[in-house]
């Protein structure tokens, strides 16, 4: 029968079925004896407690007798303890009875019991019994083969009387036995005890760190768990519990004086506890060290392994070494330090040692040498990428300097690139902050210039964050507090400056600090000053007109950074240049340093860098198409670049995603995906959250007010690293929304120019492929057909040539379109008759002797509606695809409320002033953009407004119906008087909407529909 444990018998499940499978057996006859052995503590009454409840389960008689640690106690306790309460027990163990009859008249009584149901037999603290009592049971043992009686017993290693009589009986007894050992617990036991005992909740860390400490100990765990408990803390985890103080304490009282002092020594020694440092620190004789340690490890005080002298865990060395004067123990740890001191030129680890033993001997050493050791240790171990141990060794150090110290100041900054190593950035310009404050205090520029530094994201400057005044007032006073005199420091200075202020400071600012620092650097020849200067020169010429100077400066940042040995600098470099050759088509040798970024990254291990990987392996996803990997690569990219506190990470990843939702036409996914990005702009542009309403998925309300301003969102453009994606994103939702002609030939204008280049979106976040596809498709939108055909076959080339596998999908679907578009002209006749027809998503249309085609929208399926039955009146509900009849009843408000008709107001006054400049300077593409956004606009206010300038309102389905049908008609006949005025004139006088449409054309026309 299956019994739950109880709640605390923890990490013991296979002892449980053991003793499961072992009182079954006795149940049937094949009895014996078990054997629960184990340090104090460990648990081995909570197994004998649970051996009782699993028997009790399975019908056993239970009897119990535990040793007593007093000199007092009379012979056999333990067996007087197990009989008393059963029939002629007390009998058989009466005084004066011949030893062969006493134990045979024990072991008769209990095969008497076992006659009504089998036995157990529980012994406890054996070790704290008799002789009389162990040889008794051995006699006991033998009887017990075939007969339905067990013993369990606990025996506690090394805690046995100092008569080597008891040892050697309970280790035969423990031959014959089954053997049941019990260790520490594992560290998910550990977590769990902890939870248990103390309510505290560990990470999967502190659970190894308590059970490296405590050895797994459930006592000394338990003893923990309390601790934190009661104070609220769990920092006291790392204390030493009085239980196990008391425990060992007690141990060491057992052991010879000699021996005391070799085990104080080894727990001093810790690590360095060789058998040359043990003896030379107890001042022994190397001959005489021998049997101290050969007492130590009989008794289980400590074990010899490798040549070093290793206590049990941390609690043990702990307690061994408070057992004497904290005088003492500061003394041992300054011998072990000098001691040591040999290996320090040898084993780049010894310094670590040398300082732990330095700063635990502290008033008896000097701080400066502790100190020292400290910064020693701390260098080695950033030289093995060890950070956190780094930042650790740097915090010891702090501890031990002065307040005002010029020492503490240089500790600060690297304890802050250590930290910053390791990704905690707010830790990290603490120590930056504190560091320049004591430089500003004490006068000390170049120390004020490296704390700004390394505030401004370390001395790598690999990512650096925007839009942080802090940072931006830090080094610009760092910079004047510089001077002009030339300095490899002034040149950092200024190229970091120019990078931080990308959203603050002007072109013109930025550019100067730019050109400043690379002529600075050069003069200097410094070459990590030069790479440093010309990643900011690549930050300035980031737009699309410079990619092959990008190219060419960040190969030489790559190569100053490899000739320095700088890795993180070379990633910089090697970033720079992946985004510059993606640009130009040259996806290969992008790749390549795809790669190198690769390898260089998983050297450093450092999350700032590495979560640009999967975010380039999602880029060659989005390429050939796997977009299931480009989200698996974008969610890795995030998950690491949150560990480095990357802001860049958070966005990029979004972007890779969203590109995901753009090409499977997810409209709400990308609005989703975007939030991060639209309050970017919002942020940092005037215009920024008009200008991301044109782009894919936004709300088409917000998409509709922004559409007349689309010329001047264009033009608000800067020549950036993002205006070519920007523009291509426009130019992927006028082809998604079949915008009108006019607002596509204004992001084809712009987009023009760069049709020789790839649109890449972010930091290599986004493929888009070859500019000239979205070109060529905006030329077909506007029904120039030659220009389409052009750009569309420079398409073709560049994608097959870039391996741009999704990019060579879309460029054929668009031939295709031109193709049906080219079949729909060629076929129309120039006499044909009047026709207003759909064919797939394009519309034949003739009117007067003239053919065109029309890109579909729903007004056009209106139009045709109303074109078939002229004369006739058609409800707006009819159009709308609604059911006819009353409207609904309810209201939701105006369709505009007083704040949005005072912003249409302001902009109309704006236009009107626009048309009147335009008109007195002569500019007449001016005068004519403005005149289009002012009728716009007035159409949606006289849409908004109705009789008497009262607000329509917006609950009726009717109104709603006759608002959307009439800028569906409006829209449409615009479109068809781009392509073909005449018809697009005839259709203007003769259509009229409202709530109820006609078509009432002056003289009577035939159509074909």
């Amino acid at each position: 029968m299956a019994l739950p444990a109880e709640p605390l018998l923890l990490g013991r499940d296979g002892v449980r079925e053991r003793l499961t499978d072992r009182i079954g057996r006795a149940a049937a006859g094949q009895g014996g004896l078990v054997w629960v052995s184990g340090e104090a503590g460990i648990g081995k009454t909570r197994i004998l407690g649970e051996a009782r409840r699993i028997a009790t389960a399975h019908g056993f008689r239970v009897l119990h007798g535990t040793g007593w640690d007093d000199p007092g106690t009379p012979p056999f306790w333990l067996w007087v303890q197990v009989l008393r309460d059963v029939p002629g027990g007390r009998e058989a163990l009466a005084p004066g009875v011949d030893r062969f009859a006493l134990f045979e008249s024990v072991a008769a009584t209990l095969d008497r019991l076992a006659d009504g149901a089998p036995v157990l037999v529980v012994l406890d603290d054996l070790h704290w019994t008799d002789a009389g009592s162990l040889r008794l049971l051995g006699f006991v043992e033998r009887t017990l083969a075939h007969r339905p009686v067990l013993v369990v017993a606990g025996w506690r290693d090394h805690e046995a009387a100092p008569d080597p009589a008891i040892a050697e009986l309970a280790a035969e007894l423990a031959t014959c036995a089954e053997p049941v050992p019990l260790t520490g617990l594992d560290a998910d036991a550990v977590r769990e005890l902890v939870r248990a005992e103390g309510g505290v909740v560990l990470s999967a860390d502190e659970a190894d760190a308590v059970r490296e400490r405590s050895g797994g100990n459930p006592l000394f765990v338990g003893e923990l768990a309390r601790l934190a408990a009661d104070r609220g803390n769990a920092a006291v985890l790392a204390e030493v519990p009085g239980s196990a103080v008391a425990v060992i304490r007690r141990r060491l009282g057992r052991v010879s004086q000699p021996c005391h002092e070799l085990l104080v020594a080894a727990a001093v020694a810790g690590t360095a506890s060789s058998l040359d440092v043990v003896q030379r620190l107890t001042g022994q004789p190397p001959a005489t060290v021998a049997a101290p340690l050969d007492e130590a490890v009989a008794a289980g005080r400590a074990r010899e392994v490798g040549g070093r002298v290793e206590l049990p865990h941390p609690l043990v060395r702990a307690a061994v070494a408070g057992s004497v004067p904290a005088t003492r123990v500061r003394e041992l740890h300054r011998a072990v330090a000098a001691l040591l001191a040999d290996r320090l030129d040898g084993d780049p680890t010894a310094a670590a040692e040398v300082a732990q033993h330095l700063h635990r001997a502290l008033p008896l050493v000097p701080a400066e040498e502790a100190v020292a050791m400290s910064r020693r240790a701390a260098d080695a171990a950033m030289d093995r990428m060890a950070y956190e141990e780094a930042a650790e060794h740097l915090t010891a150090a702090l501890a031990a300097c002065p307040p005002a110290d010029d020492v503490r100041r240089r500790i600060l900054l690297d304890r802050g690139a250590a930290v910053l190593a390791y990704d905690d950035l707010d830790a990290a310009r603490a120590d930056f902050l504190e560091s320049a404050r004591l430089a500003r205090a004490a006068g000390d520029a170049e120390g004020l210039a490296e704390a700004a530094l390394g505030f401004a994201a370390g001395q790598a400057g690999f990512e650096i964050r925007l839009w942080d005044r802090a940072q931006l007032d830090l080094l610009e006073e760092a910079l004047a507090a510089l001077g002009d005199a030339d300095s490899v420091t002034r040149a950092h200075l200024l190229a970091r400056l120019s990078v931080a202020a990308s959203f603050s400071g002007t072109p013109a600012r930025r550019t100067e600090l730019a050109e400043e620092a690379v002529a600075l650097a050069r003069r200097l020849g410094d070459p990590r000053a030069i790479a440093h200067a010309l990643a900011a020169r690549c930050d300035i010429i980031a737009g699309p007109a410079h990619s092959e100077r990008r190219e060419a400066d960040a190969g030489e940042v790559v190569d100053r950074a490899r000739a320095a040995g700088d890795r993180g600098l070379e990633l910089l470099g090697l970033r720079l240049r992946i985004v510059a050759l993606l640009e130009q088509g040259r996806t290969t040798a992008a790749r390549a340093d795809m790669s190198a970024f690769e390898a260089a990254a998983s050297a450093l291990r450092q999350p700032i860098y590495s979560w640009y990987v999967p975010l380039f392996r999602g880029f060659v996803a989005h390429l050939e198409g796997d977009l299931a990997l480009v989200r698996q690569c974008a969610d890795e990219a995030e998950r690491i670049g949150r560990r480095a506190g990357s802001h860049n990470a958070v966005i990029l990843a979004s972007v890779q995603r969203s590109w995901i939702a753009i090409e499977t036409d997810q409209e709400e996914e990308i609005l989703r995906e975007l939030r991060g990005l639209i309050e970017v702009f919002a942020e940092t542009a005037p215009a920024g959250q008009g200008f991301v309403s044109l782009f894919p998925g936004q709300p088409r309300v917000a998409r509709a007010a922004a559409l007349p301003s689309i010329a001047a969102a264009v033009a608000s453009l800067e020549d950036d690293a993002e205006m070519v994606s920007n523009l291509c994103l426009l130019a992927i939702a006028a082809l998604r929304y079949d915008d009108p002609p006019a607002a596509a030939a204004v992001v084809r204008r712009a987009l023009e120019p760069w049709s020789h280049r790839f649109g890449v979106d972010g930091i290599a976040a986004g493929a888009i492929g070859p500019v000239s596809r979205l070109v060529g498709e905006l030329a077909l939108l506007e029904g120039d057909l030659d220009a389409a055909e052009t750009h569309l076959k420079q398409a073709e080339a560049a994608a097959a040539a870039s391996g741009a596998v999704l990019a060579g999908v879309h460029v054929r679907e668009a031939q295709a379109a031109l193709a049906r578009a080219r079949e729909a002209v060629d076929v129309q006749p120039v006499e044909a008759p009047n026709r207003f027809r759909r064919d797939g998503d394009l519309w034949q249309v003739a009117f007067a002797g003239t053919a065109a085609v029309v890109r579909h929208v729903k007004g056009m399926s209106d139009l045709q509606v109303l074109l078939a039955r002229p004369g006739s009146e058609t409800h707006a509900l009819d159009l709308a695809g609604a059911p006819g009849g009353a409207p609904p009843e309810g209201d939701t408000g105006p369709v505009l409320d007083e704040q949005a008709r005072a912003a249409y107001k302001r902009r109309l006054a704006e236009l009107d002033d626009d048309i009147d400049r335009a008109a007195v300077d002569g500019d007449a593409d001016a005068r004519t953009q403005a005149e289009e956004e002012r009728a716009f606009l007035v159409a949606e206010l006289g849409a908004a407004y109705g009789l008497g300038g009262r607000a329509r309102r917006t609950g009726a389905a009717a109104e709603r119906a006759r608002s959307a049908v009439t800028w569906r008609i409006r829209d449409a006949i615009r479109r068809i008087e781009e392509v073909h005025p005449a018809l697009g004139a005839h259709l203007g006088r003769s259509v009229r909407t409202g709530s109820f449409c006609r078509y009432d054309p002056e003289q009577p026309v035939s159509w074909e529909t």
